[in-house]
């Protein structure tokens, strides 16, 4: 964690209502890397990053990632940063993806679980964990997403996913705002009342939030 000039972050979550208090700073880049930096200016001490991956392009698709190479590269990331966040006192939210270290629901919870006294939390994030292996059973992934993680999640991004003409060769889809691609939203709201506390924020893609709330009943 060091001061520098240019970019503190990448964007910045804001509420729609109330006080004009930043919930989180999203810093970009690849943890697992060896040259990932957080800027101690970001203005907030929510600090919303990916868990990263073995791959050398921030979504490559990189085996080692998920096996005992990238497991214990992340431990090992875990234990250096701690020191750094509790004296800048700064929270690490991590945000899931199907090709990161953190790509699945089970080892979110189980972050969760085994550092629950580190200033680590998670976000959850449907979208990104979605791969397109997965649409045709997504119904049940969205449920045990939210099952699971509901509760325990520091805030939830609800954005969209689209198909492009690269997705059947790079096996990743594009984000959107909620409402103008694949994932059912009628079946989001209901998860959201049946799994997340009412208390826990929930964040959009910048573009006509209103619609955004309003297809999840918000």
């Amino acid at each position: 964690m060091i001061g520098v000039e240019v970019p503190c972050c990448s964007h910045v979550a804001m509420p729609t209502r109330g006080e004009a208090q930043a919930l989180a700073a999203f810093v970009e880049g690849n943890p697992l890397s060896g040259d990932w930096m957080v800027d101690i200016d970001a203005p907030s001490k929510r600090l919303v990053s990916w868990s990263g991956t073995m791959a050398s392009e921030l979504f490559g698709d990189d085996p080692r990632t998920w096996m005992r190479a990238g497991q214990e590269r992340f431990a090992a990331f875990l234990d250096e940063i701690t020191p750094a966040l509790r004296h800048h006192q700064r929270t690490l939210c991590f945000r899931p993806h199907h090709r990161h270290v953190l790509g699945d629901v089970h080892a979110s919870v189980k972050l969760l679980r085994e550092r629950a006294d580190r200033p680590f939390e998670v976000l959850l994030s449907p979208a990104d964990m979605i791969a397109p292996s997965m649409m045709n059973c997504l119904d049940d992934h969205l449920e045990r997403m939210f099952t699971h993680l509901g509760e325990a999640a520091c805030a939830v991004l609800l954005c969209d996913i689209v198909a492009t003409a690269e997705t059947a060769e790079n096996g990743l889809f594009s984000p959107c705002p909620l409402g103008e691609g694949l994932l059912p939203a009628p079946l989001l709201a209901r998860l959201l009342r049946d799994h997340v506390p009412a208390t826990t924020p929930i964040i959009f893609f910048p573009g006509n939030i209103e619609a955004q709330r309003a297809s999840v009943g918000m």
